[in-house]
């Protein structure tokens, strides 16, 4: 019997942050190899020089669901991107956790 396999969960966290994020027009910078970190940025304006990260994804979200905002104006996407953690890696519940700018 041959298995074909799908994307990877990595792949599917991938997907699923980069259309969140193009959705809530925000831009997303993804760091790492294995163990991914997902920034996410308001975009770029050229008068403004300050880039802060609205909220940042790890790529172990896939089995605990945790969302780290930053700034309140983040809540929309954590929201969004929350019930899609909940759908597509059977999540019971996500979580969002608030924290300061640091």
């Amino acid at each position: 019997m041959v298995r074909i396999e799908g994307k990877s969960d990595y792949d599917r966290l991938d997907d699923l942050v980069r259309e969140i994020a193009a959705k809530h027009d925000l831009q997303l910078n993804i760091a790492g190899w294995t163990r991914k970190t997902y920034d996410v940025f308001r975009p770029k304006v050229e008068d403004k020089i300050e880039i802060s990260v609205l909220a940042r994804i790890e790529s172990f979200a896939t089995t605990n669901g945790e969302i780290t905002i930053f700034h309140s104006d983040a809540m929309p996407f954590a929201e969004d991107l929350g019930g899609a953690l909940e759908r597509e890696f059977d999540i019971q519940e996500a979580v969002i956790v608030q924290r300061p700018p640091g």
